[in-house]
């Protein structure tokens, strides 16, 4: 299985706009970050994990040339600004593109992008291409005939769904363990983690490296890749406080499990 780190930053990308850096050295490659989103190939099969704003250029960037499958885990904007791209990648591909979603996030993608579900005799060809699947608040579920595990984390006033394929695990958008996890977190060779505000933890619905090393004692996955990495993270010093075992990501990041 082949991982590829689209984009490693938080809601905002680093630098934010007007060429705001925060806490970072801009002068460090690995402190540019896109919106977070990945994207996994497995068995001839691949599956983009969130639609971010920058998609297209994550896309071209990293050299991706088919997508069977999407997950999205949640419906705010960083996570899903690129949904408009997906018809006219299904176009281009000439197949279908089918999108997951639980309910509620289904939901928000429905007040976003109204025009992408209408089933009108003039609606434009290319939206019919998006396959629209409900996903499981929890429990396995088949897609690209990969078989996968979702669990839903507490973020903020909603949920996030994080996914798990064998004995790899991506969360993002989380502030809670939610209940009956062990299942989906024991055993891991690979768990990809959010740790949107670094050592300063705040009440806004996102991780804190408290709540990595929370995870690193409770669960001790062999390796913990961080993401959605905000502002208020430098690549060269946050590396310096990280528990054995624990690597930040970084834009165009490719891990082989």
């Amino acid at each position: 299985m082949k991982i590829t780190i689209l984009g490693s930053g938080s809601a905002y990308g680093v630098p934010m706009i007007f060429n705001q850096w925060g806490d970072v050295n801009p002068l460090d490659p690995h402190n540019q970050r896109t919106r977070a989103s990945i994207y996994i190939e497995e068995k001839g099969k691949s599956i983009l994990i969130d639609a971010s704003p920058e998609l297209r250029i994550q896309a071209n960037k990293n050299n991706i040339t088919n997508i069977d499958a999407v997950f999205i885990t949640h419906a705010h904007y960083d996570h899903i600004g690129g949904i408009p791209e997906l018809p006219r990648a299904a176009k281009l591909l000439n197949h279908g593109i089918d999108v997951y979603a639980t309910t509620e996030t289904m939901a928000g993608l429905k007040d976003n992008y109204s025009y992408l579900f209408q089933e009108k005799p003039d609606a434009e060809p290319d939206s019919k291409k998006i396959n629209w699947k409900i996903l499981p608040d929890s429990g396995k579920f088949i897609a690209a005939d990969l078989e996968f595990d979702t669990l839903q984390f507490l973020h903020h006033h909603i949920h996030s769904s994080g996914f798990r394929y064998k004995n790899f695990a991506y969360v993002t958008d989380w502030q809670a363990f939610p209940e009956d996890c062990e299942n989906f977190f024991n055993n891991l060779d690979l768990l990809i983690v959010e740790c949107n505000n670094g050592t300063k933890p705040e009440d806004n619905g996102h991780s804190d490296l408290n709540k990595i090393i929370e995870i690193k004692e409770r669960f001790n996955p062999k390796r913990m890749i961080l993401s959605h990495l905000s502002w208020r993270i430098d690549a060269k010093n946050f590396t310096t406080v990280l528990p054995d075992g624990c690597e930040l990501s970084y834009d165009g990041m490719i891990i082989e499990i």
